[in-house]
């Protein structure tokens, strides 16, 4: 019996592609730029090559063209606009002119990607020294801990500053960048404040308040003023929010065993006063407490101290310890002393943290020291 022959089923050209490709259209060929622009070029790449795949095409490209240290490019940041070159150099894609080399096609673009990539190499060459070198830097004197993060957050900035260049064709991210690069709070500290002098002039450009930089920029629209003004606050609200949302946490501080009578051994304060029919409490209780209420019958004023952490106050000598200097205060109480010290020894939690906001006095700083004038009014 004859074999039946096993019909093919043909792909239509659609089913070919992939879902990315229907998206975004085929890998740019030779005449790309007769129908498209710049911008949609780089942007095919942005969506199409993720960062292992950049970092795979200028690594190769850059051994392939006798770059030493190409290998040690992968530990820094790669634009994906330089693989996008790359690429179309390979491709033999007839670019458009480079804007600093009119006139030369795709020359001038291949001579702006040599001299990134020679940029990467020196960067490299850093990195290989470093390595090598180790053993000499630990003998020689280190540099201090600021010197260090301000070398790192230098080594970034280069980065940025390509962002900035190609900021209308390649997307960037700044919180996505800092986080990719593992980079510390303190080091994106270091940088949060390095654009400010652009942000200021891209502004006084856009509002017409300086001619001089007004013509520095008459390149851009008004409306790409914006975009671009937007862009340079978002690197730097994008680096503010990494540092807040990375620092570290401090781990509370452990409370250690300590005699509270021992503590307080030494601590002066006023028993009682029977002008406003006061006694102090056992001056142990303020060792471990979150919170501390103090009455000073000669200035007569009222004072709070609260603690730094959940270690709670502390005693030395004849003075407080461990309090918060942002929310410790104390306040005149004038007229309304006794309504006021009653707040304080019938008042809870709620009552208590309001109380001070009730009192319309100027608030004073505290300095820890306790004398002989002060009833100790309550702790918590």
């Amino acid at each position: 019996m004859a074999k039946r022959k096993t019909k093919t089923v043909r792909k239509t050209k659609t089913q070919r592609l992939s879902l990315d490709e229907q998206i975004m259209g085929v890998e740019p060929t030779v005449d790309y730029f007769d129908n498209h622009n710049l911008h949609s070029y780089f942007s095919w790449y942005t969506y199409m090559y993720d960062r292992k795949i950049v970092n795979q095409v200028i690594i190769s490209y850059a051994k392939k063209f006798g770059y030493k240290n190409a290998s040690k490019f992968s530990k820094m940041f790669l634009p994906g606009t330089i693989a996008a070159i790359i690429r179309g150099l390979e491709n033999g894609v007839k670019f458009i002119d480079h804007k600093d080399y009119p006139g030369e096609g795709s020359a001038g673009w291949q001579k702006h990607l040599h001299n990134e990539l020679r940029e990467y190499n020196k960067k490299a060459q850093l990195l290989v020294s470093a390595d090598l070198n180790t053993e000499m830097l630990v003998k020689k004197k280190r540099p201090s801990v600021q010197e260090n993060i301000n070398n790192k957050g230098q080594l970034l900035l280069g980065d940025v500053d390509h962002a900035i260049d190609v900021w209308d064709i390649e997307p960037f991210d700044m919180y996505k960048y800092l986080t990719e690069q593992k980079v510390s709070a303190a080091v994106a500290n270091s940088i949060v404040n390095e654009y400010d002098d652009m942000i200021t002039e891209i502004k006084e450009a856009r509002d017409g308040k300086d001619e001089q930089l007004k013509e520095g920029y008459s390149h851009l629209s008004k409306s790409e003023k914006d975009k671009f003004y937007n862009f340079l606050l978002k690197i730097k609200s994008d680096t503010e929010r990494f540092v807040d949302m990375n620092k570290p946490v401090r781990k509370p501080r452990k409370a250690k065993a300590i005699n509270a009578t021992k503590a307080v051994s030494k601590l002066n304060y006023l028993n009682e006063d029977s002008d406003f029919r006061v006694k102090s409490i056992d001056p142990s209780k303020i060792v471990g407490a979150k919170q501390l209420w103090l009455f000073n019958s000669k200035t007569n004023e009222l004072i709070k101290y609260d603690s730094e952490d959940r270690g709670g106050l502390m005693v030395k000598g004849t003075s407080i310890q461990m309090f918060n200097t942002k929310t410790s205060m104390s306040k005149k109480l004038g007229v309304k002393t006794d309504h006021f010290i009653d707040r304080v020894l019938q008042g809870g939690t709620i009552v208590l943290n309001k109380c001070m906001n009730e009192i319309n006095s100027k608030a004073g700083d505290v300095t820890g020291r306790v004398n002989n004038n002060m009833i100790i009014l309550k702790v918590d």
